[in-house]
This record gives structure tokens, sequence and C-alpha cells, in this order.
């Protein structure tokens, strides 16, 4: 893609109405690390929106708030009590590309190998789209197909809102890839509540080795009641392949790619209850 002309908006509604006008001819941007996977040879006017205040990770009561603009590296130096998501973000490529890449264009644009989405649909959150005013939307239906489907008419991503973990819940993520800069083999993501010794509640994702991320519901429904045991995560594990279709990649057949899921989604698990466990308020 060749970038021929930058607009600098001063607003989500400069930006916005920007965008319109351009039609095809205009794109927004960030970090702009994605651009090489971008198809097309026809100049383009990108839309910058780094100078928009959209960088920046808020407590704001039950929700953590990460505008669209906030780097990986940001995200992946936070911390707090009930704050995951610097695990992720602390395995996806290099720490320069970490330093420039975001939250937004990772999640705007969903591309085969990525992570982000796989934790959010686990974690349940929400993206806050700007369509002339501020509007949610749940990852399940966000996710549901190509996001990119969203933002065509202009419309932006301006924040995503992550749940803040509570008490006796934990997430686990998983990244297996063949070395720390490749891209992911299989993401995979669980977020688990346990209530008297069993789960409560539970949501599993997978990404990276199916043709597009999405949630385990046939690995979930084995869950509910059950005993966090690694024999009850493994009987669970076995039954992804109702619901993904895994694909060969990278000179692996996509039963060794089934194997490496079923293994990921326990270890997954097995994280997201040991985290659960050592939480007591």
């Amino acid at each position: 893609m060749k970038l021929c002309e930058f607009i600098r908006p001063e607003s989500l509604a400069q930006a916005r109405a920007a965008l319109r006008k351009l039609g095809p001819k205009g794109l927004p941007l960030a970090g702009g690390t994605a651009l090489h996977f971008m198809p097309g040879k026809a100049p383009v006017t990108a839309v910058d929106l780094t100078g928009l205040g959209l960088s920046y990770i808020r407590h704001k009561g039950a929700f953590f708030e990460i505008g669209a603009a906030t780097p990986l590296s940001d995200i992946q130096r936070h911390r707090g009590p009930r704050w995951a998501m610097h695990e992720i973000c602390r395995r996806i490529s290099t720490h320069q590309i970490r330093n420039v890449s975001t939250i937004g264009g990772n999640i705007c644009r969903v591309f085969p190998w990525a992570d982000l989405p796989v934790v959010l649909l686990a974690m349940n959150a929400k993206m806050v789209i700007y369509s002339g005013k501020l509007k949610e939307m749940g990852a399940d239906e966000y996710f549901s197909s190509q996001p990119a489907r969203l933002f065509r008419g202009g419309n932006l991503l301006a924040a995503v809102k992550i749940p803040v973990l509570k008490a006796h819940h934990g997430f686990g993520s998983v990244k297996a890839a063949r070395n720390s800069a490749a891209f992911s083999m299989v993401t995979i993501a669980a977020l688990l509540e346990l209530k008297d010794g069993r789960i409560a509640a539970v949501r599993v994702a997978a990404g990276s080795a199916i043709p597009f991320p999405r949630r385990l519901p046939s690995v979930e429904a084995a869950l509910m009641g059950k005993e966090p045991s690694a024999g009850v995560f493994r009987a669970a594990a076995s039954l992804a392949g109702n619901d993904a279709k895994w694909c060969k990649q990278e000179g692996m057949s996509a039963e060794y790619v089934a194997s490496l899921a079923e293994v990921s989604i326990v270890d997954a698990l097995e994280r997201a209850a040991e985290f659960a466990r050592g939480r007591i308020e």
C-alpha cells in the first residue's frame, strides 16, 4: 500500500469526516506496522490518529479502559491487582514493534496470526466505536466476522474496555510460536470463575490455528460445574475440534496443530485456575 498524503485531524469528529470524504482513498493510521500486509497498490491518504489523545490506560469502575492508539508496550508495562493484559502483550512480536503497534490497529483488521482478539473474546471485552457518537459493542458481536466491516463508513475505534477481574476469577493465555518474534501457531485464552471449588463460569477462545478467532463452546460446556483438575481440562480440550477447524501451517499437519491446540487449552486453563485460587478478595 502506498501513502501519498497525511491528514492530521484534531478530533475524532474531524477524523471521521475526513475518512467519509476520502472513501476508499482514505486510511486511518496509528502505528502503521501492518501496512505491508495491506492489499492494493493505489495511493491512499493517511488520516493520522496519533494526536487525538487515544493513548491511555484508565481504571474506570468495573473496567480498564484502553485508548485505541495505546502502544502494546504500554499495555505490557502496565500493572494492577485485577489486570492481566500484560501477559499476552509481552509475547507479541519484538519490543521494537510493540513500541509502535497499537491495540486498535491489532483488532480493527484481524490477521490470521492475531493474538489480541483471542484474549478479548475470552475476557468478554467491549469495544467503543465512534460513529458520530460513542457506542459499545461486546467482543462476541465485534469478532463475529472481520471487524473491518464496522469501519468502512469512516467509523473509528476509540477504546477497548477490559473487565476488571473479580474475586475468584482467573485468566490464562498460551501462545505457541517457533521463536519469541514469530507469528503464533496457536493462541489460546481462558477466563474462569471458581465457586465452592467448582467452575461457575468460563470463556475459552482460540486463534491463529483456525481461519478466524472464536470461542470454543463445547469446551466451555464440558467445564461448567466441574472441579478444576487436569483430567477435567484434558477431557474438555479434546472437544475443541467440535468448534474449530484446525489448519495445517508452517510445515505442520492439521492433526499436529489440533494436538498442539489441545495441549495449549489445558495449559491456559491450568494457569487460569491457579490465578483464581490465589484470589481471595
